[in-house]
């Protein structure tokens, strides 16, 4: 059961696109309830986005998960909450932003700091000040050395900053408590793939996709065999992936494979697409018009090798 309740944490923590910010606030707010065992309020949370957004499959993954712990696992740890903590979540549910923060910083002095320290961590990360918010999740740990969303929410801080190597030591720390994590893998892995450890992200990725086959995770796989220079079963894969997946980000992917394997043509289409569905990229639109003076001037070759 532990291990059900934490991958409905880490699901909640990462949280990279929703539909409105709104839903992003309702997900972090479910999210605090996950994690003191209040499941029961964490659920008013998703059916609250759900009404807002009822093809939120964040949300309705979720549901599913603590329908399942909800009906399995009675225990809960909610009554070793500090009265402050307590009082800053009640704060979250109305909007109460200030008393919220004032809350959870009188909760750093009570019994049981750690989970004020964590709280107050994704209160600095909802408003993107990720030194604070790493600074909070660090005495999270600290407060109590076994709780281990803090040392994720860590990694995933210092992914989100660029300090790859020190998100790696983040993530290998969470890995002594929960080894089989599919997230935890993945985010390794795309650590590792920043500072160009490919091997090494190539296994840890293929480790996340052992543990849950996705199409985040296959994607992740589709960029390795990319910078690999497997292009045409990255182009294959990225292509099975665009039922899920319409984005600038996976028709450039497609747009490079094609242009390596000197399918200009493809390539072209492939860019015109990125471009169409980017915001203003230069990158793109200089590849677009690389790739289409290459086949004017292969164009050209070819009527006056006829001539």
């Amino acid at each position: 059961m532990k291990r059900i309740l934490l991958s409905i944490i880490l699901a909640l923590i990462l949280v990279p696109v929703s539909a409105s910010e709104i839903e992003d606030d309702y997900l972090d707010i479910a999210g605090d309830y996950c994690v003191v065992g209040d499941y029961n309020s964490a659920m008013e949370y998703i059916n609250k986005i759900l009404i807002i957004n009822p093809s939120n499959q964040k949300a309705i993954d979720l549901k599913k998960g603590l329908n399942h712990v909800i009906a399995n696992d009675k225990k809960s740890f909610i009554e070793n909450v500090s009265p402050s903590v307590k009082q800053a979540m009640e704060y979250a549910r109305t909007g109460d932003e200030n008393g919220e923060y004032q809350s959870l910083l009188r909760a750093t002095k009570e019994q049981n700091s750690y989970l004020a320290y964590y709280y107050l961590g994704n209160f600095y990360r909802r408003k993107n000040d990720f030194t604070r918010a790493l600074d909070a999740f660090n005495s999270s740990s600290s407060a109590r050395t076994d709780f281990a969303p803090a040392y994720l929410s860590s990694a995933i801080i210092l992914e989100e900053m660029g300090k790859y190597e020190s998100a790696i030591n983040s993530i290998d720390k969470y890995l002594t408590f929960n080894p089989n994590d599919d997230l935890a893998y993945a985010i390794k892995s795309r650590a590792e793939f920043s500072i160009g450890e490919i091997m090494k992200s190539k296994a840890d990725n293929q480790r996340a996709i052992n543990i849950n086959d996705c199409t985040e995770y296959q994607f992740d796989r589709a960029k390795i065999l990319y910078i690999e220079g497997d292009y045409q079963n990255s182009k294959n894969l990225f292509s099975s992936l665009l039922k899920d997946i319409q984005t600038s980000k996976i028709y450039e992917y497609m747009g490079l494979c094609d242009y390596a394997l000197k399918n200009y043509s493809s390539a072209l289409s492939n860019f015109d697409k990125a471009i169409l569905l980017s915001n203003d990229d230069e990158y793109l639109e200089n590849k677009y018009n690389e790739i289409k003076q290459i086949l004017e001037n292969n164009q050209n070759d070819t009527i006056q090798s006829e001539e």
